[in-house]
């Protein structure tokens, strides 16, 4: 919360942007960024360090007349992302870029991630007490226990397993399959791009098999898939993480996915 007040301003339309605009100017290529904390920039405190904004500068300095709005809602599902989506898709965007997380299978109502870390946040007391008296003490006892690590751990199991349970998948590929055939009648495209799990990236990264499978699902739908876990891959992660309590990719690693995504967008720009 704090570090929201400090960092993050909402717009006309309440995103993490300037102010949208509903009349898009005449030979201009408006693009949304549709997605979660990630592509909200969780953790990044200049929101012209988000790939989204990055991307924007590198069209515009490659002389392309674009505008890109950042759509991004933390804690967002892709229910929610797709919902939220109804209320600004008047704004006629001629592409879609849609950031995926692993975690975005999780239903917005009863979501494993909620009952874990609800638990994880059950403290004595006499810890509570001091917490709720101060941020600083709440920040450096969650800096010294070892339940954060603990917490993310069982957050990224809790998100992969969630794509073995059939009935959840199922759902999940039918919501993602509505939303893309609702732009048919639209000349709008849609780029899908994977972020990985970044902490546990490497030869035993556990979940390979999800990137797999949600390309492969994208792709039966006809979208273009950008995935970047072998992007991130090739470096240290320590060094894309925005701090070592907070796994969402730092100012780097936007930088690196803007620099991925900004050869797709000029292919389809061209």
């Amino acid at each position: 919360k704090k570090w929201a007040e400090r960092h993050v301003v909402y717009n006309n339309y309440f995103y993490r942007d300037r102010d949208f605009e509903s009349a898009k100017k005449e030979g201009t290529t408006r693009i949304g960024v549709l997605g979660d904390s990630i592509a909200w920039g969780g953790g990044i405190e200049n929101p012209q360090d988000r790939f989204s904004n990055i991307l924007e500068k590198k069209l515009k300095n490659a002389g392309k007349n674009v505008e890109i709005y950042n759509l991004g809602r933390p804690g967002y599902d892709t229910e929610q992302q797709t919902e939220e989506f109804e209320n600004i898709r008047h704004l006629n965007f001629d592409l879609v870029i849609w950031e995926y997380f692993l975690n975005d299978i999780q239903p917005s109502i009863k979501s494993t991630g909620t009952r874990i870390i609800e638990i994880n946040r059950d403290l004595p007391p006499y810890i509570t007490f001091f917490t709720n008296q101060s941020y600083f003490l709440d920040y450096l006892y969650w800096r010294i226990s070892p339940k954060h690590q603990k917490t993310f751990e069982q957050l990224r199991t809790a998100d992969i397993l969630q794509y073995e349970n059939e009935a959840i998948l199922k759902n999940h590929k039918e919501r993602i399959s509505n939303f893309i055939r609702s732009f048919e009648t639209t000349d709008t495209k849609i780029l899908v791009v994977i972020f990985p799990l970044i902490s546990p990236l490497g030869p035993d990264y556990p979940a390979r098999h999800v990137h797999q499978l949600m390309a492969e699902t994208f792709r039966s739908n006809n979208v273009e898939v950008l995935d970047l876990q072998n992007v991130f891959g090739r470096f240290d992660k320590q060094k894309l993480m925005a701090s070592k309590f907070d796994p969402h990719p730092n100012e780097i690693a936007h930088k690196f996915a803007a620099e991925e995504i900004f050869s797709k967008v000029t292919a389809y720009l061209e």
